[in-house]
């Protein structure tokens, strides 16, 4: 049976618990849904407008004055916000995410990782929002070009 790519994770992503991202999130919103990498796209409650949580990128930006016109560019993504090309490249891969997983990066992009193939795995799209939640509370504050030290500790 031939497995067709999708350009969201599954439903389930609506119920994630971003508590980790509060700092930057809007006060009211509600999880609209998430791409293969996990940036999550939500609706202000307050004002309609939806925004995009890169997760691996730790930064929201607002994209769409509405639901409705967020829904419609995703049709061509021509912004990229589905990152559809290398969704295409690591699928080709033989990178198929099951319903509890998204693309995750091996060298996050805040820390200089590339968009490309060779630098994504597959994981827990709940484990990739709470890894990356948890760096987003570690780099907050710091500046551009900041020096970091990762330490990864075994379980």
């Amino acid at each position: 049976m031939n497995q067709i790519r999708k350009d969201f994770l599954a439903d389930e992503v609506r119920a994630v618990d971003l508590s980790g991202w509060a700092d930057i999130l809007p006060a009211r919103y509600t999880v609209l849904n998430a791409s293969l990498f996990g940036d999550v796209f939500l609706r202000d409650d307050y004002l309609g407008a939806v925004h995009m949580l890169e997760v691996s990128a730790a930064s929201i930006s607002h994209i769409a004055k509405s639901e409705g016109e967020f829904r419609e560019k995703c049709i061509l993504d021509e912004d990229g916000w589905l990152l559809r090309p290398l969704a295409d490249k690591c699928w080709d891969a033989g990178l198929r995410p099951n319903p509890t997983q998204c693309y995750g990066f091996r060298l996050l992009p805040i820390f200089g990782g590339e968009y490309s193939c060779e630098n994504i795995i597959l994981i827990s799209w709940r484990e990739w929002f709470d890894f990356t939640a948890d760096i987003f509370k570690q780099t907050q504050g710091m500046k551009d070009g900041a020096r970091v030290l990762i330490e990864v500790n075994e379980r």
